[in-house]
């Protein structure tokens, strides 16, 4: 007996190293979403789930393996489109790299809303959800960069329009904690 309860204790532990912080920050409640296929990148440098009905872009060069992921059956101030990146690149996340993600938002007419250094998968990782106007729409973008042992995985979430901001942001963050590093 003592035997399967240190089991379940170290397997609640394990589990509790890999939380989701991020989702703790925005207070998202997880609902598990349906239908979910795995999709690898082209470097074959990481995985995500994506609901199969998702259109799904692969995109590369030397340093970069992408997946951009949307629902294009709803419309774009309705949907959430995602961007998952490895990116090899020895860099970590400080202050300088912190001030080079804030810059960036200011050169591009951004209005910072929250920002903060977190774990992603257990590794030091920097999240910044900022705000302005793209054409016509108002928008949202979340940067999520988590450090990993030969580079970066950057997860970007875009959301146009003013509807139902924190739950497709929920949602995002719910299919981005999905990323596995191989």
């Amino acid at each position: 007996m003592t035997k399967y309860l240190l089991f379940f204790f170290t397997a609640f532990i394990f589990i509790s190293c890999d939380s989701n912080e991020l989702g703790k920050e925005f207070a998202c409640e997880f609902p598990s979403p349906g239908n979910l296929e795995t999709v690898e990148d082209f470097k074959k440098k990481f995985t995500v789930k994506f609901p199969k009905h998702w259109k799904i872009n692969l995109y590369y060069e030397e340093a970069v393996s992408s997946i951009y992921a949307a629902d294009t059956t709803l419309s774009l101030s309705k949907a959430t489109l995602i961007d998952i990146s490895f990116i090899t690149n020895p860099d970590n996340i400080d202050n300088d790299f912190i001030n080079k993600v804030k810059s960036d938002n200011k050169e591009l007419q951004l209005e910072e809303v929250q920002s903060k250094q977190i774990k992603f998968k257990r590794n030091d990782a920097y999240y910044n959800l900022a705000k302005g106007k793209r054409g016509k729409f108002n928008y949202h973008i979340l940067n999520l960069y988590g450090k990993t042992e030969t580079g970066f995985i950057h997860a970007k979430t875009e959301i146009y329009g003013d509807s139902l901001i924190n739950e497709r942001l929920c949602s995002a963050i719910t299919l981005i904690n999905n990323v596995r590093v191989k």
